[in-house]
């Protein structure tokens, strides 16, 4: 439902570099993502890029933000991955 009422999910032009590559390794294979994400994505990209050319330079709460922009996006946590009722696996207890 909400790929069609927001629309899929395409690179800003102006994402270049290694927050583009990050956007092609994880934000494309992504497919439950949709255009509502794409603020989320973004950020993540730019973060990505931030810790990929100085990590050592990459403070303790920037992680943690690039962390939970992970989790958000389905990245880490398959339980934030909208998926299709089909797909989804039955519960014994509540389904």
């Amino acid at each position: 439902k909400s790929a069609t009422s927001f629309g899929k999910l395409t690179r800003p032009k102006y994402l270049k570099g290694t927050a583009a590559d990050a956007w092609k390794k994880y934000i494309e294979p992504a497919g439950w993502l949709d255009a509502s994400r794409e603020p989320s994505a973004i950020v993540f990209c730019e973060l990505w890029q931030e810790f990929v050319l100085s990590p050592t330079k990459f403070p303790a709460s920037r992680l943690g933000q690039l962390r939970a922009y992970m989790s958000e996006l389905g990245l880490t946590d398959e339980r934030n991955r909208a998926l299709d009722d089909g797909d989804k696996e039955k519960d014994e207890h509540f389904d």
